[in-house]
């Protein structure tokens, strides 16, 4: 069979099928779009090979992650295209996936509301109700491979982002796996779990924390972060920003980043330093670092020395006693550091 040509090629960042709201912020970084390929075994199908016939059951819960291994390729072609002609041709065996991604681009196999063959669980929540992504790679990780790996983790969060799902809906081959031999966990101890009969994205699953952060970092792609006193305080506003690194770089000491929702997702701590006024109200006097008493306190103080110890600041009456010895007489006390 000659070399694939899709029924349509889209950019994350454009309208594709079933994927429309796939979209690519200007990450800032340089980073490129990722090509993804229509080619439907749903309209394609001449040698009648077996395929999955059952729609997705209710809604969508998640992305599951699987490798498969690095092939070599004539050239014109890419392995993403090469797996999806293998398929087309019946010698993939069983094995039905939404998605099939490379190092250069993705190619879309099947429906996103059709059930694959991917998860060995038979008609469980693998197979039935989550969307495949096949990331091809080897085992010698090398640039080939870390960018086929980022091309995953950016269709993995494009799809996320589509169905309204988040972070803790990615999944491994291995998870479903492990659930199916009614193994108890969180998502993330069973998508690392051993399984005796498989580990899978054996490539991607020795490093799955940081590919996990990987998918959630393109997944806030799109967002604009603004950093406020208070999400209600628009006038405080001193920046929004598309990266949330930068929001955060932004963010000084009594403001935090708000989110598109009004959610706080950072708020920078409050630095201390040696002749701080504060203001207490109510707040407990500590005799010591270490006292589990002391009595109640209100009024405008001053930090001795602005040094933490266990949570807590020594502070004095008046601004020209900081610092001074002996510490007995200057020091009026300690208070928690959340009552400055």
């Amino acid at each position: 069979m000659a070399i694939l040509k899709p029924d349509k090629t889209t950019t994350l960042g454009g309208d594709s099928p079933q994927c429309g709201e796939m979209s690519r912020s200007d990450r800032g970084d340089g980073a490129v779009s990722l090509t993804v390929n229509e080619f439907l075994l749903t309209k394609h199908n001449p040698r009648n090979i077996a395929m999955p016939s059952v729609s997705m059951e209710g809604k969508i819960i998640g992305v599951t992650i699987h490798n498969t291994s690095w092939i070599s390729v004539a050239k014109g072609t890419t392995p993403a295209e090469q797996y999806t002609r293998a398929t087309c041709n019946g010698n993939m065996n069983d094995v039905r996936v939404h998605y099939y991604v490379d190092h250069v681009c993705a190619w879309q196999n099947l429906p996103l509301d059709l059930s694959g063959w991917h998860a060995a669980d038979g008609s469980g929540n693998g197979n039935r109700r989550t969307i495949a992504i096949e990331c091809i790679m080897s085992s010698a990780y090398n640039a080939n491979d870390r960018k086929s790996e980022d091309n995953a983790a950016r269709l993995a969060a494009a799809l996320l982002k589509q169905y309204g799902l988040g972070i803790e809906c990615l999944f491994t081959h291995t998870h479903w796996l492990n659930v199916k031999n009614g193994k108890c966990g969180t998502v993330d101890e069973l998508n690392t779990m051993r399984n005796a009969y498989k580990m899978c994205p054996l490539y991607i699953l020795p490093h799955w924390a940081a590919f996990k952060a990987k998918v959630q970092e393109y997944l806030t792609d799109g967002q604009i972060y603004r950093v406020r006193t208070s999400w209600d305080d628009v006038k405080s506003q001193t920046g929004a920003f598309k990266n949330l690194k930068n929001a955060k770089k932004s963010c000084k000491a009594g403001y935090s980043v708000f989110d598109e929702n009004g959610t706080s997702v950072f708020t920078a701590e409050k630095t201390h330093k040696k002749g701080d006024t504060i203001t207490l109200k109510n707040a407990v006097l500590y005799a010591s670092s270490t006292a589990k008493s002391g009595v109640k306190k209100s009024g405008t103080f001053y930090l001795y020395d602005g040094v933490e110890v266990n949570g807590r600041y020594r502070i004095t009456t008046k601004s020209a006693f900081c610092g001074k010895n002996p510490i007995g007489q200057y020091v009026t006390g300690w208070v928690e550091k959340k009552d400055i």
